[in-house]
């Protein structure tokens, strides 16, 4: 009669032995990358990986006889930080080797959702032991240069705005004969007071088309301030605590 009781060393959990594969093209820094429930083996690029190889693995070959002496085997009990590098598709893992200091392997993926998957996959089965570190960002860094064309833009708006008022207010006033210059003598006529250079060089622009390009560059500012302090992380990173 069969026992009941079965150990608990007998219990097979088939997510946590079952072995992940990631093989060249989908990735670009190594032939293939295996990772199973205590281990990560790296081997080398040399193209893609035989298909009796694959089958090999998927059958439960010994690994470090199948892909040689030349791969890179890495212990998870010895990872104390994994970093996924968002933009680049890359994995970076820090692990103690059996010399003196840590090590670093990276693994670069040919796409965002191969990278995503071995990043995913490796916490799990790094267990409770690693923490996803908050992402964190200067928000003056990222805001500086929308902010100070922001205040560069409000400032020219207004002051170009002040002095076409002023101009136009002046020669409203000139039209009218409020500014012109007393008669010299008996003989003299009444001149009008000349346009200055800067009068001369802004006057042909209205206060009201001014008012609306810079309306619309502070609006296009803005969007670029709000996306660049809402752009999301550039890189996920667990440490173990």
């Amino acid at each position: 009669m069969p026992t009941l009781n079965a150990s608990p060393l007998a219990v097979v959990v088939p997510s946590q032995t079952r072995r992940r594969i990631w093989k060249h093209p989908e990735l670009t820094s190594h032939s293939l990358v295996v990772l199973t429930f205590d281990r990560l083996h790296l081997a080398p690029l040399a193209g893609a990986p035989k298909s009796e190889t694959l089958a090999a693995i998927d059958a439960g070959a010994d690994l470090d006889d199948l892909l040689g002496p030349l791969a890179t085997v890495v212990e998870l009990a010895s990872v104390r930080r994994v970093k996924l590098d968002l933009h680049a598709n890359t994995l970076i893992l820090e692990y103690v080797g059996t010399g003196i200091g840590t090590r670093r392997v990276k693994v670069v993926f040919a796409s965002p959702e191969a990278a995503d998957a071995c990043f995913t996959k490796t916490w799990r089965r790094l267990g409770d032991g690693l923490q996803l570190l908050p992402y964190k960002h200067n928000f003056w860094t990222l805001a500086r240069a929308p902010l100070t064309l922001l205040g560069g833009v409000l400032i020219a708006t207004a002051i170009l705005t002040l002095l076409l008022s002023i101009f136009e207010d002046f020669a409203a006033a000139r039209a009218a004969g409020a500014v012109s210059i007393p008669a010299v003598g008996d003989l003299g006529s009444p001149g009008r007071i000349p346009k200055s250079p800067l009068e001369v060089l802004l006057g042909w622009l209205d206060w009201r088309v001014v008012c609306g390009v810079g309306g619309v560059a502070a609006a296009a500012l803005q969007v670029w301030l709000y996306r660049r302090v809402t752009q999301p992380p550039a890189a996920l990173e667990v440490v173990r605590t």
